[in-house]
């Protein structure tokens, strides 16, 4: 089930029957899999909010039940929004949502935060003041002292949430009020899980709409906590591990023969790991399965840059601070050194969901810190907007792909794997695909060790339109000398270069362009069989084809390379 839309369960619930019946209307976007979750609250929500409409719909019902979010916007109360970017979904809300009273929008595209409003607290555009947060939340940051540093003001932003209600709380006026309802709100979604959403409903009820619940006198409950970060085990029990070292000592303990297993660190959303989805037991069972040592820390999304900055290190890293130089902070009692990241989130390093709408402004930030660490960073999820019917039949969706490839790539990220994606309601991960991640991060951890001598590296030289002899030119680049200058390079660092430092780089990049015309261009002229053309270039075998790219990508391009030489010879 993609989608629910929550139903009253109690007959005071309908608007036509209370004069003080409440419409809260949710909209969470990569949360399909929740659906159960939501329904589940139900209950719970109505036995103290009788008078409350709840309506919860995914980021996919704006496309897929327009009328249905349109006719419930239309009745709304309160709208509250998570996690909404997609351009043409925005566009659709903002006139729609204008009318609402109350607006809560969190880690969305900018022009839709830009709406929320709550009593007479509202936020601006965090676009024009290119920090990425609301002023008033930045001033609050500032005057408690919060950050030290740019790059971790959204993570700030959550320290905020548990000191900055109890200290607006005390603070007079109506706007410093407002800002604590926001702030509140925030805190219940932000923690997650079902008891959280329940008393976040209450909450909006009580103190945002003036609803009363039923036994006034009982307070809402507090949110019930999970640390923001943190380390989990499927077989710790339900503990929650406070840092990387804790954890490590645990595992040695529990496993002590995979102590000398390679390490991997992996960035599961925390959300994911309260809700207690079975996902993330399967994929560190795999990892560890298979021989390798995965220290899984969860997170919101916004502390991606903290913990491969402060709580992974690396045999690089430990290097260079031994011999003075320090590029990033460490916390040196809580950090474990790892040989490969992995992160399940997805989307900008820095500033994670909350910072996708700024990609780019932050590149250097993440440069510096996964550059300190020299180790492989890939980005592996399952995906959480798209099933895996369409996955197969259409590939990765738009919106989808640059969450998982082109937003990571500006950082670093290096590989990319989709693990598998919705089943109903569900996130399914695929056998094949935790395969094929397992074995490329083994690879490329095996690659890190290996000395560059032994490391065999191919370049690629622009070549298009193939056959007129484009192979190896550029715009006011001089491709030759550039050659030179990169094996000389390579043989500086211990490459094994053969005699190219020996050869005219003119030379080289002439037999590129000979072996592109006598496969695309006149050479083809002479040729009266595919198999003498093919004697003219270097071939790789079927074989070795399957073993660089497997079995389904090999014969396609050896399919789609057949049908163009035969239809090549036919015109020769």
């Amino acid at each position: 089930r993609a989608s629910d839309t929550l139903p009253a369960v109690h007959p005071a619930a309908s608007p036509a029957s209370t004069p003080h019946a409440k419409h809260l209307v949710f909209i969470t976007g990569f949360e399909r899999f929740n659906a159960a979750l939501y329904s589940a609250a139900l209950g719970r929500i109505a036995a103290r909010a009788p008078g409350v409409l709840v309506s919860h719909f995914t980021d996919a019902d704006i496309a897929a039940r327009p009328e249905e979010l349109a006719e419930a916007l239309e009745d709304a109360d309160l709208f509250f929004a998570s996690l909404v970017f997609d351009y043409d979904h925005v566009e659709w809300l903002l006139p729609r949502v204008e009318r609402v009273p109350v607006r809560m929008v969190f880690e969305s595209a900018l022009e839709l935060m830009a709406v929320t409003k709550v009593g007479g607290f509202e936020v601006a555009n965090p676009g024009e003041s290119g920090k990425g947060l609301p002023p008033a939340v930045r001033m609050v940051l500032e005057k408690l002292g919060v950050v030290k540093s740019e790059e971790d003001k959204l993570a700030g932003y959550l320290s905020l949430l548990k000191t900055g209600p109890k200290l607006l709380k005390m603070v007079p006026g109506k706007k410093a009020r407002d800002l604590w309802r926001w702030l509140s709100a925030y805190a219940y979604w932000n923690a997650g899980g079902m008891k959280n959403f329940a008393s976040l409903v209450w909450f909006l009820s009580k103190e945002v709409l003036d609803l009363e619940l039923v036994d006034p006198e009982l307070p809402v409950p507090e949110v019930e906590e999970v640390p923001q970060m943190g380390l989990v085990h499927p077989e710790a029990g339900g503990r929650y591990f406070g840092d990387p070292a804790e954890y490590v000592r645990w595992h040695d303990e529990r496993f002590p023969d995979r102590r000398d297993n390679p390490r991997v660190g992996i960035m599961l959303y925390r959300k994911h790991v309260v809700s207690e989805l079975a996902y993330i037991s399967q994929l560190i069972e795999f990892f560890e399965d298979s021989g390798l040592t995965p220290i899984p820390v969860f997170i919101n999304g916004v502390e991606a840059h903290i913990v491969v900055r402060d709580w992974f290190t690396t045999t690089d890293e430990q290097a260079a601070r031994r011999s003075g130089i320090k590029v990033c902070t460490l916390k040196e009692k809580q950090a474990t050194r790892v040989d490969a990241i992995v992160s399940t989130i997805g989307f900008p390093l820095v500033g994670g969901p909350a910072g996708s709408m700024a990609a780019g402004r932050s590149t250097n930030t993440a440069s510096r810190i996964l550059t300190a660490k020299n180790v492989p960073y890939i980005v592996a999820a399952p995906l959480l907007i798209q099933d895996v019917a369409s996955w197969v039949t259409q590939g990765i969706a738009g919106l989808q792909s640059v969450v998982l490839y082109a937003l990571p790539e500006l950082d670093g990220a290096i590989d990319a794997v989709a693990l598998g994606g919705l089943v109903g309601d569900k996130i399914q991960l695929v056998p094949t695909r935790l395969n094929r991640l397992v074995g490329r991060v083994k690879k490329w951890i095996a690659l890190r060790r290996k000395e560059n001598a032994e490391k065999m590296v191919a370049i690629v030289l622009y070549g298009f339109p193939p056959g007129v002899g484009a192979a190896g030119t550029a715009a006011l680049l001089n491709v030759p000398k550039s050659l030179r200058k990169l094996f000389e390079e390579m043989h500086e660092q211990g490459f094994d270069v053969g005699n190219a430092l020996e050869v005219d780089p003119e030379e080289i990049v002439a037999q590129v362009r000979d072996a592109d015309t006598i496969f695309e261009g006149s050479g083809m002229k002479f040729a009266k069989s595919l198999r003498e053309a093919l004697s003219k270039i270097s071939v790789v075998s079927s074989e070795k084809c399957d073993d660089w790219l497997g079995p389904i990508d090999s014969k396609r391009i050896f399919f789609s390379l057949f049908l163009a030489l035969k239809k090549r010879q036919k015109r020769l």
